[in-house]
């Protein structure tokens, strides 16, 4: 018989992850501002994931000859910049080394491993890191943890202008990345979507 066509990588990616959750619910990123309704365990909170990402950052522009990466790069999200401002606006000048010392120890091993990463693992850990601001983010959710906390503009969750577009792009931009890579790196792909998503639970 004929053999079946592969499904789109997004959708695969994305049932790696689900596992009867909805990604949003999975990303505890997004749970924070609920979690930790005081603003210094907010900032806590959310410096892990500056470090992770500013780490992801440096992991892209490594990799940045290799033409999956390039794949991801040109959906021109930059957003440690948002995590260091928010954290600034919530921890004043000193707010990097208040940031270290929040630093956890599963924080720092996650670094590690992404600072090790090779190309197909960086990209999979963009999937997450950045899918969350993008599934997730957007105007409305700045707006809502501003209510929570009004001191600090939240620029972690403004990662585009038009999130539709944004989230389209996003989407069409795994899925061609498995059209083009399909086979093997595809399925590697599936496993550091479902591993770096273990990580993030660990933070």
């Amino acid at each position: 018989g004929m053999r079946e066509a592969p499904k789109p990588l997004y959708g695969r990616m994305m049932k790696a992850i689900r596992s009867g959750h909805t990604f949003g619910n999975r990303v505890r990123m997004l749970k924070l501002p609920l979690i930790f309704t005081e603003e210094s365990l907010y900032a806590d909170a959310i410096a892990q994931f500056f470090f992770l990402t500013e780490e992801l950052e440096k992991a892209l522009a490594r990799h940045q000859d290799d033409p999956m990466v390039q794949r991801v790069t040109s959906l021109g999200l930059s957003c440690a910049s948002g995590y260091a401002s928010d954290l600034e606006e919530l921890n004043g000048p000193k707010w990097r080394e208040k940031a270290s010392l929040s630093r956890t120890s599963a924080t720092a091993a996650y670094c590690k491993i992404i600072a090790e990463a090779d190309a197909v693992e960086t990209v999979g850990a963009a999937f997450i890191l950045y899918g969350a601001l993008v599934v997730g983010g957007g105007k409305s959710t700045q707006a809502k943890v501003k209510k929570i906390f009004p001191n600090c503009n939240h620029s972690l969750y403004d990662v585009g202008e038009d999130m539709k577009e944004l989230r389209k792009k996003y989407m069409r931009t795994f899925t061609d990345i498995g059209k083009e890579w399909p086979g093997d790196v595809s399925d590697k792909l599936e496993a550091q979507a479902e591993r770096f998503m273990a990580l993030n639970n660990t933070v």
